[in-house]
């Protein structure tokens, strides 16, 4: 005979084996009397809870998804049975699902259920839509590891039973997961921090009318989605939250501070909760540190994150891991998955780029595919490829390592993002040397993406490859973007880019710091140095001072040819830059006789290159028709035209601006109606090309109303004007020298117009908003006082 309790066997000699199911027995042999004590079923006290609710967080700021998940419980379909909450490592998906287990559980306890009103028996729950009234049953599970996952099921079969622990965990596990199925009662299982879909393959509660199940991941696996299980994503804080959360934690320690700090705190911290709550601690335990200096230690480059927040054993709301540390784990399972070894790679050279925007071609460049390989520590002998790269790309962005933001039809326009503490941490992360490496595959991988020009400059791809690059720069402490022969192209790039989106203080800054590097690293007399002497030298006219940049670049150029002979491409570009800056100053016969020494060397070249000398010619022309000489400028401007044409096309950017000098040239000969017949298709084809807010198409309106001035149209002329000039503050800002232009324009049309007081009132604001702008010394703003006394001296004579 045997008997079964508690799943323990009670053997009697001579008979036979018997096998007895739970609280039950069997028998293989004669027995003459059976005495049977029936004891009371085991009935558990309901509403049960088994695992750990975390506690909940100070100040819990509830969430989209918390939301969500209520509308969830109440609604009366129960599809979706399960509920994904997805989202990078810190976002509080723990918290959300926390504070909604709690809810549940704190609901069903104020009901006061009787446990005897229900059979416990297993009982068929048919899947019958219908809203889930009461939770009998909530079992919080920490999944990371199927052995968690096991264990706590186990737990669980034991809790809704009264059985004691068998000693087989999985089949424990499974017959909770059967009892599941069956149970009339109501159940909540949540599945905290589930590495992958693939994780929960046997474990999945099922699915029934009266079950649900909640999953929080940083896995993005599309397997997520099924037609029973709904995927939500859990984004970081809202600045409004974040201000709120900080404000209301500080308080609590008596310790009020300015919202602006706060903000700007909570912004420095990319709102993510989880930084704000161990921020938040770090500043309450110091309690003489003020935000503002708090601010400062995360932004000091020689400290780590671990050095300006709590340690483990300070950590706020019994969270387990620090900033820096939270998601180490996720970065390690990347690398581990196919295609191995290329995660963290990548992510070393994502977290040196811009946080919000990299062009997603970067990943898949040569260089980019070359540094990959050479960083590949697994035995795969096989070259990776650009296909690796998006499939390693697709791997970080499932652990939420990084996120994608479609921008077209085309994955080559979309662009990665990744959030700015775990750029840092990952970099805290890796060797000095491996960072510079990684630095210098960055630049290299930009500058292979990066099109040539820069009329593209202001696209959303021109904005992120140079923010991108100032990202780059800012993290490059070794001088990895330089060797013996001076900068990286990126950093060239770069300031052409500055340049070319009006950031004139920004390029300035940016030309001066490779300067100093130049001559610690290559000395006074490099070519470099002196190429760089010679932007700067521009960078400084534009800035206004044009008499003193003008001596500069004579000072180079002296050097460059000494060092350099006549021919060095840095000899022409300083003297193209010299003859430019000295028509700027009015000395435009000294410019016409510096471009034509640079016409004489360019055509002294073995191949010299056409387009250059076109350029050369037009830019030379423009100069004689501003020094009387239009008549020769003509015929000059009128070839340069043909030729550019020729081998550009109409619509070239070159052949625009040389068009636009032939219809200027015209209109100071007083031909107007051919200059009109000119601008007029010139303006069509840029806002096609360009775009009707283009900052060549906005000049060539301006253009084309002052022609229609001089061919008798005044009143036209000032409302055209007077709407560029919206249009150019809109654009440009109000402080740009071209919108200062643009006023400065419309106000002498206005003159010409007649209407004298109103003029003089537009120039003398456009005056005063020059010299706070631009500085009492600049050229632009000469130019205007020059006009103002030209019109004061001219109402005196009238009078």
């Amino acid at each position: 005979m045997s008997m079964r309790r508690d799943r323990k066997m009670l053997k009697v000699s001579d008979t036979g084996s018997a096998h007895a199911e739970p609280n039950g027995w069997a028998n293989s042999g004669y027995v003459e009397n059976v005495t049977v004590v029936v004891k009371e079923a085991f009935r558990p006290q309901w509403p049960l809870l088994v695992g750990s609710v975390p506690v909940p967080a100070s100040q819990f700021e509830p969430r989209e998804a918390s939301s969500g998940l209520r509308e969830w419980i109440d609604s009366a379909d129960a599809t979706p049975s399960t509920m994904v909450l997805c989202g990078m490592g810190g976002v509080g998906k723990t918290q959300v699902a926390a504070d909604f287990a709690a809810d549940m559980l704190a609901k069903a306890r104020s009901q006061k259920v009787d446990s005897a009103s229900v059979n416990t028996d297993t009982q068929p729950s048919d899947p019958v839509a219908s809203p889930l009234t009461r939770m009998d049953l909530v079992v919080w599970v920490t999944a990371d590891r199927t052995e968690h996952i096991v264990g706590t099921y186990a737990r669980a079969w034991r809790a809704v039973t009264g059985l004691s622990p068998s000693g087989d965990a999985d089949d424990e596990a499974a017959r909770f997961l059967s009892w599941l199925a069956t149970t009339p009662r109501q159940w909540l299982v949540v599945l905290d921090d589930v590495p992958d879909v693939g994780a929960l393959r046997d474990w999945l509660p099922p699915r029934t009318a009266g079950g649900r199940c909640v999953v929080t991941t940083r896995s993005k696996d599309a397997a997520w989605h099924t037609e029973h299980r709904a995927r939500v994503d859990v984004g970081l804080y809202s600045p409004a939250m974040s201000r709120r959360y900080l404000q209301n934690v500080l308080r609590l320690q008596g310790r009020e501070q300015d919202v602006a700090h706060l903000e700007r705190l909570a912004d420095d911290l990319g709102h993510l909760p989880l930084a704000l709550a161990q921020a938040a601690a770090y500043l309450c335990e110091d309690r003489s540190l003020t935000v503002a200096q708090y601010r400062a230690l995360l932004a000091d480059r020689t400290l780590q994150l671990a050095d300006v927040l709590p340690d483990d054993s300070s950590l706020p709301d019994t969270q387990q891991h620090t900033v820096a540390a939270a998601w180490h784990l996720s970065v390690q399972r990347a690398n581990e998955l196919a295609p191995v070894g290329l995660a963290r790679p990548l992510l070393t050279v994502l977290c040196l780029l811009d946080t919000h925007a990299v062009p997603m071609a970067t990943i898949t460049t040569p260089a980019m595919v070359h540094y990959l390989n050479t960083q590949r520590l697994s035995g795969r002998q096989l070259p990776g490829s650009a296909h690796h790269a998006r499939r390693a790309l697709q791997v970080l962005r499932r652990l939420s390592l990084v996120n994608l933001a479609p921008r077209g039809t085309d994955e080559r326009d979309d662009f990665i993002s990744m959030h700015q503490l775990i750029q840092r941490a990952v970099r805290e992360r890796v060797q000095p040397s491996d960072l510079n490496t990684a630095v210098r595959a960055a630049a290299d991988a930009l500058e292979e993406v990066w099109p040539p020009g820069v009329d593209y400059a202001d696209t959303a791809t021109g904005r992120s490859l140079m923010s991108s690059a100032e990202h780059l720069v800012a993290h490059d402490t070794a001088d990895a973007l330089w060797d013996a022969q001076g900068p990286h192209r990126v950093l060239t790039r770069l300031g052409l880019q500055l340049q070319a989106t009006g950031r004139r203080d920004q390029g300035l800054l940016h030309y001066r710091s490779m300067l100093r590097t130049a001559r610690r690293l290559l000395g006074e007399n490099a070519p470099e140095t002196l190429f760089l002497r010679s932007d700067i030298a521009g960078l400084q006219a534009e800035d206004g001072d044009v008499p003193a940049a003008v001596k500069e670049l004579q000072a180079v150029l002296a050097a460059q040819r000494r060092l350099l002979g006549d021919e060095h491409a840095h000899v022409l570009t300083t003297l193209n830059n010299l003859a430019h800056w000295r028509g700027v100053t009015g000395d435009y016969a000294g410019a016409v006789a510096e471009y034509d020494r640079l016409l004489d060397t360019l055509q002294r070249l073995p191949t010299p290159s056409d387009e250059v000398v076109l350029v050369t010619r037009r830019n030379r022309a423009h100069c004689m028709t501003q020094c009387g000489r239009e008549a020769e400028a003509l015929p000059e401007l009128r070839t340069v035209v043909e030729g550019t044409t020729r081998i550009s096309g109409p619509r070239h950017p070159r052949t625009m601006v040389a068009r636009n000098a032939l219809a200027s040239c015209l209109g100071r000969l007083g031909h107007n109606e051919e200059a009109i017949e000119i601008l007029t298709p010139l303006l069509a084809d840029q806002q096609t090309v360009h775009g009707e807010l283009h900052s060549e198409a906005l000049i060539t309106r301006a253009n084309l109303a002052q022609q229609r001035g001089k061919a008798g149209h005044l009143d036209e002329a000032v409302t055209e004007l007077t709407e560029l000039v919206a249009l150019f503050i809109t654009v440009f800002g109000a402080d740009q020298v071209r919108t200062l232009t643009c006023r400065t324009v419309l106000a002498e049309w206005t003159w010409r117009a007649g209407k004298k007081e109103s003029a003089r009132a537009q120039m003398e604001d456009v005056a005063d908003h020059a010299t706070r702008a631009l500085g009492p010394h600049h050229h632009v703003t000469t130019d205007i006082r020059q006009i103002l006394a030209y019109w004061a001296a001219d109402a005196g004579t009238a009078g």
